[in-house]
Formats: C-alpha cells, structure tokens, sequence
C-alpha cells in the first residue's frame, strides 16, 4: 500500500534558514547602529560640557581681569594708590615681581584671558586670519583653570585614555569708523576626538569632524586712564554679559 508522504525537503530547509539568517543579520545591524548613535549622542553631550566649562572659564577671566583693573583705578581716583610703589595691593595683579600677578604689564589686557596677542592678524595677502590654538581635556578629571591652549597641533598629539582636543579659533576685527574704535572678537571652541583631531586640519571645526562646536561673539574699547594712574592711556574695556 502507497502513501502520500509529504514533508519539507533539504532545499526548503535552507531557504528558509538563509531568511533567519537575514533577519538575525538585519537585527543584528541595527543593534549595532542603535549602539553606536547612543555613544555618538553621550560623547557629544560630554563635549558640549566641556566646552562650555571651557568658554565660561574665559569669560570669567575677562571679567576678573577688568574688574582688577577697574578697582585699580577707582581707588586712584580716590587718591589711596601709589603706581610708584611696588607693593601697592591694588596692583598686585599686573605688577612685574608679584608671583600672584595674572599679565605682564599694567594694566592687564582682558581679552589675553582669550587669545593671548588679541589683535588683528593678517597674511601676505592682507586678508584677516583667525589664531588657531589646542588644548587636551581630560573627561574624567576635567579642571578648567588649569587647561592651556597651545598653537601648534603637535602640542596636543599623543594624548592618552579617553581625552578629548578642544580647538579654539579666535577672529579678531577692528572698527575704526566707531569712536573710540571698537574691537571684535569671534570665538570657536571645537570639541573633537583624538581619531578626528589626527585625521583633519589644525583649523577645520566643521561639524562633520567635530562632535561639538560653540562660538561666541563680544567686544571691547579703550579708555585712557593716565589722568589717575600714570602710563594707562589704553585700557581695554571689554563688553561682555
């Protein structure tokens, strides 16, 4: 007696073990894309604090700077600061001698706090060209008074563990046609890893080769002083929030 037996055969088994296969593979992948874009998003956020830890150290070094100077010449103007004596405390902090001081010359230059030669620089060609400088932040033990920007990008190679390259691109412009005249500085702070910061240029903050960018933008005129404390004929008044 004959039956009809049916059942699957060796070619039906393999097919359909090649569609599990795809669909593991497919899973699999976007996994592994889901996996990534989350590092990718957390690394970004952790470069977006540090550069804002970073632009506000800044800025309160501005602002430190200036408000040093401004006591300076208030208590001049009060008749209680001697310029000539070297251990006048209200200049203490542009004095040349004093381990505390934070410049090298009265009055302090605020805008050093960003750049240290904060004036226009020009190529061959005339054309203004922006100072480029790196810093290497470590993410576990992040310390902003103590970071230090460097010009050159050899300064910032070979950086071990988990460190981030911060980039910083100052611009700086002068407005002759305001009196006094006005100087402007434009501020990058780029955030890359040590894999993107090898791999491009010193100068290149573009967003494709950067986890995080932020500029800023703030200026600054000059007063003279020298009326209540000698030699201060140009002192830098930032305008900063």
């Amino acid at each position: 007696m004959m039956y009809n037996q049916k059942g699957f055969t060796f070619l039906e088994i393999l097919v359909a073990l090649s569609i599990m296969a795809l669909g593991f593979l497919a899973m699999t992948q976007m996994q592994y894309l889901s996996l990534r874009q989350k590092q990718q998003a957390e690394a970004g956020t952790v470069a977006t604090n540090m550069i804002q830890y970073i632009s506000e150290r800044d800025m309160e070094e501005v602002k430190r700077t200036h408000f040093l100077n401004s006591i300076a010449f208030v208590e001049a103007q009060a008749g209680r600061l001697d310029p000539e004596s070297a251990a006048e405390p209200h200049l203490q902090h542009c004095q040349s001698g004093n381990s505390d001081r934070i410049c090298d010359a009265c009055p302090c230059d605020p805008l050093a706090a960003v750049t240290p030669d904060p004036t226009v620089n020009v190529d061959e060609n005339g054309n203004n060209v922006p100072e480029i400088s790196c810093a290497v932040l470590d993410i576990h033990d992040l310390e902003p008074e103590t970071v230090t920007f460097n010009k050159t990008k050899s300064a910032c190679e070979g950086a071990g563990g988990d460190n981030l390259i911060m980039i910083k691109r100052v611009l700086v412009d002068t407005d002759n046609s305001t009196t006094p005249p006005l100087t402007t500085l434009t501020v990058t702070y780029g955030a890359k890893t040590k894999k993107q910061f090898a791999e491009t240029d010193f100068d290149d903050l573009d967003s494709k080769h950067t986890l995080a960018t932020q500029s800023m933008i703030f200026s600054a005129h000059n007063e003279d002083w020298s009326q209540f404390i000698p030699g201060w004929n140009s002192v830098r008044i930032p305008h900063v929030p």
